[in-house]
């Protein structure tokens, strides 16, 4: 039997392939995880570990570096025998920034010669604290050359060598004169030591221990972060990637959850596909049963023949990890430092492709080896003659309501909502699967209705699609588990961001403010003191004039008031509804003549009359709370009673509206800008906590829409195997249907039609039910946590419709093959006794 399943797979590829492309993309998704994973941990160890890569020997003398000298450590280290060498490792993190570019880089004093890990491309390295190197990916994102000029913060700094450092995926490298550093405050937390030829590194680290530790408030030795770490350097390089190797594997396993339910579509697949092999080998089978060979060893060597396909698909899923391991290590930088290959994952991986490729195809082998000799000689049955189940629509019911009773659970309590939420999910979720071969064939059948103006041929194509119902459902609920899983992300997605970007349009109606605030603060004490001035800088009001994506902004006059018995000023700002309008409508609507609008913090109430006295005069207005404030000290008038409250107003702020509140980069940089140069103005508005939230919202569905993608794609493939089964079972039918004169390209529209109605039952469900999925998840969190935020059912039409019309076009691909083989045939070969 073995080598006979060795001769079908060597002879017969081609009926293998559909189930090697399942299993090697399954397998490829879990192998590309683990190695990228894995060589970018690694990667972004060893990058931080550049510092220490041409030392002998590292001292970390961890939360003690802010508080014992830098000389204390030096010295102490230095008095020890063997210790050749030795420097503190300056390091420190800041922003880097060229016109509207800018970068996160970590800045490193320049080591000395012996220390040095890193090469000038070009240039020299800086020498004053007006000079810096950068790397060659710093260059480029910063669009600088030599002897460009960059900012950092409020310096300017002059490019004067460009090295050629390993690109980093978080922060660019930077390297700056010592003095610089220093200067700055930064304390170093590292020392760096070479010894000499003859000494060893072991125990030259135990020696500057025992003699750093006896420094007055250094810490204990020890291996946890704020410890006294003295190690060789390849020891202390190689904690540091373990530790991030730790780290990452959380996202590890959070990845493999995707990579499960691939390997799970991925199976379901590789069991239609088996059921389409041993169709096609019916005759085979019986007549191998005929001449003598029992089921068990026609189990046997199609459980060979399991194993065989299995190892080959599962180490092609091997080297197309690798490949996509490599491009995205490439794409990060992290390939500079080697591909790692965690080659115990890979073989467990390989063993899970394997496995999943046995237990796939065992029932259909089992069901398949069953059949009588006689029975397996006649042609193959092309009606579905079983019922439903009445046991698994009972079962299905049973669950249904269930899930729907723990929805409900989720929605009323005001405790545990997410677990509720949960398992109303889990037990919807196997209900709606377990019970598909109920409900999709009636959904075909709906969606044949729409297809009837097309003739007869798409009527037939309804009645094939269901005439099967088991087979049609099993590959209905494979596309219906990956598409309604992306549904209830992007729906779940959209809905936060619109319910948490309602939540912040109420609460700060301000898209970008700048103000002159009434209080000031002492940078040396933190007292608080009045200001003696509230007009903005000129240099404020222009550089904020410029900032770009800016589609409305409005300057505010203002002076210093007395609210009632207050003993403080308040900057009371005044402004017309129609100046405000384009800016805050909600602002605008709140004002009016007669009224002012002042904080949530400001001790007052709605509709109580407060005296306002200004250099002016007083007046009494009916307060009305506003949200558009930052702070509890300013407040706003109409611009007719700010003229009779004071004679000289200034402008003390500005209001903006932002023409796209997601692409807050630029603006940003430059809000970052005058906020360093103007430390006295305030920042304010809702923009930047909005342009957060919708970045973040955004990565996470691109990543998730395109992990869960790979179990889409392998889900189609299921359709074009279900297809090729159909065809193969109704192969004199389809010959039949040719001998009445239906043409080649009618038998080709009507399996069109048929992949089109079954992808489409998936997706329709799949969009429904993921849609309700994302709400219930959505609702249950924002009650659980309390948060004042109502839920905005929202659908990202753009993905949905791109998903649909993605399922449509490999609907119409999936037909393609099968309609060749139904209508290459002729009429009077198919309709021949074999």
């Amino acid at each position: 039997m073995l080598r006979n399943a060795i001769q079908e797979v060597r002879f017969h590829p081609a009926r293998y392939v559909a189930t090697l492309v399942a299993i090697a993309i399954s397998i490829g998704f879990m192998v590309g995880v683990s190695v990228f994973i894995r060589t970018q941990s690694t990667a972004i160890g060893e990058q931080q570990s550049l510092a220490t890569s041409r030392a002998d020997v590292v001292a970390d003398i961890g939360a003690a570096s802010e508080d014992i000298s830098t000389d204390a450590v030096t010295n102490a280290i230095k008095g020890v025998s063997g210790v050749a060498a030795v420097e503190p490792s300056y390091q420190v993190s800041q922003i880097i920034q060229k016109g509207d570019k800018s970068a996160q880089a970590t800045y490193y004093a320049v080591p000395s010669e012996r220390f040095r890990w890193a090469d000038l491309a070009e240039g020299s390295w800086p020498t004053s604290t007006s000079q810096i190197a950068i790397s060659k990916e710093a260059a480029e994102k910063l669009g600088v050359s030599l002897g460009d000029t960059v900012t950092s913060g409020t310096t300017e700094l002059t490019v004067s060598g460009i090295t050629n450092d390993p690109r980093s995926l978080f922060a660019q490298t930077v390297y700056a004169a010592p003095a610089l550093l220093s200067g700055a405050g930064t304390q170093p937390a590292l020392w760096l030591i070479d010894v000499d030829s003859g000494s060893d590194p072991s125990q030259v680290a135990d020696a500057v221990r025992t003699a750093v530790s006896k420094l007055p408030g250094m810490p204990s030795a020890g291996t946890q972060p704020g410890d006294l770490q003295v190690e060789t350097a390849p020891v202390y390089r190689e904690r540091a990637v373990t530790a991030l190797t730790g780290d990452f594997n959380v996202f590890k396993y959070m990845l493999m959850v995707f990579a499960g339910v691939a390997l799970m579509v991925g199976m379901i697949i590789i069991f239609t596909t088996f059921l389409i092999l041993l169709a096609q080998r019916r005759r085979q089978i019986g007549l191998m049963r005929a001449v003598g060979a029992s089921g068990g060893q026609v189990r046997g060597q199609f459980f060979v023949e399991s194993v065989i396909i299995g190892a080959v698909g599962s180490l092609l899923g091997v080297g197309l990890g690798i490949l996509i391991a490599l491009a995205g290590a490439a794409y990060t930088g992290a390939l500079s430092f080697g591909l790692v290959l965690p080659w115990s994952d890979l073989a467990i991986e390989f063993g899970i492709g394997v496995v999943a490729t046995v237990l796939a195809a065992f029932i259909p082998t089992l069901r398949a080896t069953r059949v009588a000799p006689l029975e397996a000689l006649r042609p193959a049955p092309t009606v579905e003659t079983r019922r439903t189940s009445i046991v698994l629509v009972a079962i299905s019911a049973v669950m249904l309501a269930g899930g729907a009773l723990l929805a409900w659970q989720a929605l009323r309590v005001d405790s545990w909502n997410i677990a509720w939420a949960l398992g109303a999910v889990a037990v919807l979720g196997v209900g709606m699967l377990i019970s598909t071969p109920v409900y999709v064939p009636w959904v075909i059948k709906l969606l044949g209705l729409a297809l009837r103006p097309f003739g007869a041929t798409a009527r037939l194509s309804t009645a094939n699609a269901v005439r099967n119902p088991v087979r049609t459902a099993l590959t209905t609920g494979v596309l219906m588990l990956a598409v309604g899983i992306i549904v209830t992300l992007q729906v779940g997605t959209a809905t936060t961001r619109e319910s948490v970007l309602d939540l912040i349009n109420e609460e700060f109606p301000v898209d970008l403010s700048v103000t002159a605030p009434a209080t000031i603060y002492d940078p040396s004490t933190g007292a608080a003191k009045p200001a003696t001035s509230v007009a903005l800088p000129a240099a404020v009001i222009t550089d904020f004039g410029k900032l770009p994506n800016l589609k409305a902004r409005t300057s505010l006059p203002g002076a210093l008031m007395t609210l009632g018995d207050s003993q403080s000023k308040t900057l009371v700002m005044g402004a017309d509804p129609a100046q405000l309008q384009p800016v805050t409508p909600a602002t605008a609507d709140e004002l009016q003549a007669g009224r002012i609008l002042v904080g949530g913090g400001a001790g007052l109430s709605n509709g109580e009359k407060v005296e306002v006295k200004g250099d002016k005069g007083t007046l009494s207005l009916t307060v009305q709370t506003s949200k558009a404030f930052d702070t509890p000290g300013m407040a706003m008038v109409s611009t007719a009673d700010l003229s009779r409250l004071t004679a000289n107003p200034r402008t003390a702020a500005i209001w903006a509206a932002m023409s796209d509140r997601s692409d807050m980069a630029q603006t940003y940089s430059s809000i970052v800008t005058i906020a360093q140069q103007h430390p006295e103005v305030q920042i304010g508005g809702g923009a930047l906590y909005a342009a957060i939230i919708e970045q973040i919202l955004r990565i996470l569905l691109i990543v998730m829409t395109t992990l869960f993608g790979v179990a889409v794609a392998i889900a189609l493939i299921g359709v074009a195997n279900t297809l090729g089964l159909s065809v193969l079972e109704r192969r004199r039918e389809s010959a039949l249907l040719r001998a009445m004169g239906m043409q080649r390209g009618s038998l080709r529209l009507m399996l069109f039609f048929e992949a089109v109605q079954m992808v489409m039952a998936g997706v329709i469900v799949g969009v429904i039910a993921g849609g309700f999925f994302a709400w219930l998840g959505i609702k249950s969190i924002f009650k659980m946590s309390g948060a004042p935020i109502k839920v905005a059912f929202a659908i990202d039409w753009a993905t949905t419709i791109g998903l649909v019309l993605i399922c449509f076009v490999a609907a119409s691909l999936a037909s393609i093959l099968p309609g060749r083989r139904a209508a290459r045939a002729t009429p009077t070969e198919a309709l021949a006794e074999e």
